[in-house]
């Protein structure tokens, strides 16, 4: 627990309360992937995976809070257990059985994110990536105060 958070961590983390735009990463898959004997997997087209960006950045930025407020875990696989107690307290909303594959990759690719950004911070964590796979994300519902 001896991570620091950087501060455009918690930057990013409060603009997002005050529902403010942030600057991020698409997260999880459009399409799965297809086995080709012989050859590498390629995309299949057949399918299309929704996905929804806001649940997924509200699930990031709850676990960012949570371990800012409760300390970094020193290991991977210590997070990863953490993040398991943590979505129990996250509000995933209805979740149809068709989804079910989606909402996975949309969870694993907060967690991830979450983990890159407590570690490098917000925006080493998101950067290196092509000008289409930036997206701006914004939390919607804003507490009155």
């Amino acid at each position: 627990m001896a991570t620091k958070i950087k501060a455009d961590t918690r930057e990013a983390l409060a603009d997002w309360k005050a529902g403010k735009p942030v600057r991020s990463l698409e997260l999880g898959h459009v399409h799965r992937m297809q086995e080709h004997p012989g050859m590498g997997p390629r995309i299949d087209m057949s399918q299309r995976i929704d996905r929804n960006q806001e649940r997924a950045h509200a699930y990031c930025f709850h676990l960012i809070e949570l371990f800012s407020i409760n300390g970094v875990p020193a290991t991977h696989e210590a997070f990863v257990e953490a993040c398991d107690a943590y979505g129990q307290a996250f509000d995933w909303g209805e979740l149809p059985i068709e989804s079910r594959d989606a909402f996975d990759t949309e969870r694993e690719a907060a967690e991830s994110l979450a983990w890159k950004a407590l570690l490098v911070g917000w925006r080493k964590a998101i950067d290196g990536h092509g000008d289409g796979d930036y997206i701006e994300v914004k939390r919607e519902a804003v507490e009155a105060t």
